[in-house]
């Protein structure tokens, strides 16, 4: 399905009745995409399990692309979130193990609460356009854990920070997304997640 570009939300929610109009949309498409998938993910089927009108969810929503947007933009400040918290100049004294393991295992969860949402944001990121959107997150990401290594006083194994940050994140991204398109039965999030935080470690730390 390809996105539209035009697909925006059509007005911003001001008033707390509006606030939970927009977020029960929101949680409505979860549990579809979830339950359902994509294809039953129409704006009747999204509005029905909101318990809205769908004259409702098109005064904020335009399209279900819409929707989708704003869910991936969600997505993205949940992982912004993790990312400073796990990461913030505080959590120096943690041991690297420490703190790889709360990053891996927070953006693992962050999946496992909506793995179907997940995958419908990552086919369609590999199919369509929205690249700027994708870019700016990494380079949020990639710009906190430059800043965390750069401050690290965990012996290093890379010198150049930027190219370690790039290399680090996208591996542990990489993985996670292939763990969640292709459903390996005999891999568990448990193992998955070890087996990143021993390859982040190996790679980033004498």
């Amino acid at each position: 399905m390809a996105r539209n570009p035009k697909a925006l939300a059509r007005k911003l929610p001001r008033q707390a009745r509006a606030h939970a109009t927009v977020n029960a949309i929101l949680e409505a498409t979860v549990q579809v995409l979830d339950r359902e998938g994509l294809d039953a993910a129409s704006t009747t089927r999204i509005a029905e399990v909101a318990g809205v009108s769908v004259g409702s969810l098109y005064q904020y929503f335009s399209h279900r692309d819409a929707i989708l947007d704003a869910l991936q933009d969600r997505e993205f400040e949940r992982a912004i979130g993790l990312m400073q918290a796990v990461l913030a100049d505080g959590n120096l004294t943690k041991t690297p193990r420490e703190t790889v393991t709360a990053v891996v295992r927070g953006l693992a969860r962050l999946y496992a609460v909506s793995p179907g949402l997940h995958r419908v944001l990552a086919i369609e990121g590999l199919r369509v356009a929205k690249a700027e959107r994708v870019h700016a997150f990494d380079m949020r990401v990639l710009a906190i854990i430059r800043r965390f290594l750069g401050a690290s006083r965990a012996p290093m194994r890379r010198t150049n920070v930027e190219a370690a940050a790039f290399v680090a994140f996208h591996s542990v991204r990489a993985t996670m997304l292939a763990s969640l398109l292709e459903h390996p039965q005999s891999l568990g999030e448990v193992a998955v997640v070890e087996e990143l935080v021993d390859l982040v470690l190996r790679y980033l730390v004498r």
